[in-house]
């Protein structure tokens, strides 16, 4: 299993969002789905392209799928708080009524794109399940409940605060959901602590009375990155041999045949980017790859490929291969 990361997104307006899949999460995406082409043999070229495009998608989904987790609580309050109403309850708790009421989510339900999504995927599985379920008597009996219950200020900003901190606090970091999400597609196993910082970017920047309209973060910034990411695919298959030979030649304190093989395909796409994409200056590949290393593969990965890039790039350099600085 992948170890997740940790992605930092950048805010540019008002009411426009950044790209939900960046190129940080592109090559992610290329070093996981080139790994599984390695263990499935590497025969099929297109097969590996239809996982890409799959693995990308579905971190899309994700990303709407926990958007909704605001929403699928205050329903389950509405639920119950009707139902009390009903049966002819003497006595419905005020911490209920108000997160049935939370003004936040009852907007963010109608939000033009994620109620799209809702519409096309059925969210039974989250409305029905033992997590919903038990995570909202926790956040009934949670201290961010009773901080935003004191503090009675019941209005769009506190409400959008609120459901900011129950999220942060039952939804991130959170095994009984991760499970859950793992049982509903496959492709978001490791994905979930990255699309959370997503998440919680965009809670921050609904305004209110402009949920309905805002629109949520685009799949891909442009045709560009749709490209980046295909084209990094196949040029990173491609660069097999040659880096084969660089590590077998650079590897003198290593047996090449023991290395993690995760740590190999990780220098192998980076060392495709290097050669084939001259827009990105040397010092951000080598960043970005070191970053994979540490958080996808073992403790040591991160000085061990942050070495072998750095060796890479000054033979490269040297034989005219590279034309950038470093």
């Amino acid at each position: 299993m992948f170890v997740r990361k940790k992605v930092v997104l950048l805010q540019t307006g008002f009411t426009v969002l950044t790209q939900m899949i960046n190129r940080v999460l592109i090559r992610l995406k290329v070093v996981q789905v080139i790994y599984a082409y390695y263990q499935n043999g590497g025969q099929n070229i297109n097969s590996a392209e239809r996982e890409l495009a799959r693995s990308l998608d579905s971190a899309y989904s994700l990303y709407k799928t926990l958007l909704y987790i605001p929403v699928a609580l205050v329903k389950y309050a509405q639920k119950s708080v009707s139902k009390q109403k009903r049966m002819g309850a003497a006595h419905i708790s005020g911490k209920e009524e108000r997160l049935a009421a939370n003004a936040f989510a009852v907007q963010l339900e109608t939000n033009s794109e994620l109620l799209q999504f809702i519409e096309e995927n059925d969210m039974s599985w989250l409305l029905e399940s033992d997590w919903l379920k038990e995570t909202y008597a926790n956040v009934l009996e949670s201290d961010v409940m009773e901080e935003y219950w004191q503090e009675e200020r019941f209005d769009f900003e506190s409400d959008k605060e609120l459901c900011r901190k129950i999220y942060k606090l039952f939804a991130q970091d959170n095994e009984q959901l991760d499970t859950l999400l793992e049982e509903q597609n496959l492709y978001w196993n490791g994905d979930k602590e990255l699309i959370d910082s997503f998440v919680l970017k965009t809670f921050r920047l609904f305004a209110d009375g402009q949920v309905t309209d805002q629109p949520l973060k685009s799949e891909f910034k442009d045709n560009d990155d749709r490209q980046f990411a295909l084209d990094l695919l196949h040029f990173g298959i491609d660069t097999a041999a040659e880096r084969e030979a660089v590590v077998a030649a650079n590897c003198r304190r290593w047996d090449p045949d023991r290395l993690a093989f995760l740590d190999v395909i990780i220098i192998q796409v980076a060392m495709a980017e290097m050669l084939h994409f001259q827009q990105i200056p040397l010092k951000v590949t080598v960043n970005e790859y070191v970053e994979l290393a540490k958080s996808l593969s073992t403790p040591a990965s991160g000085s061990f490929v942050n070495g072998m890039l750095e060796t890479i790039v000054k033979e490269m350099t040297a034989q005219g291969r590279l034309n950038k600085d470093f």
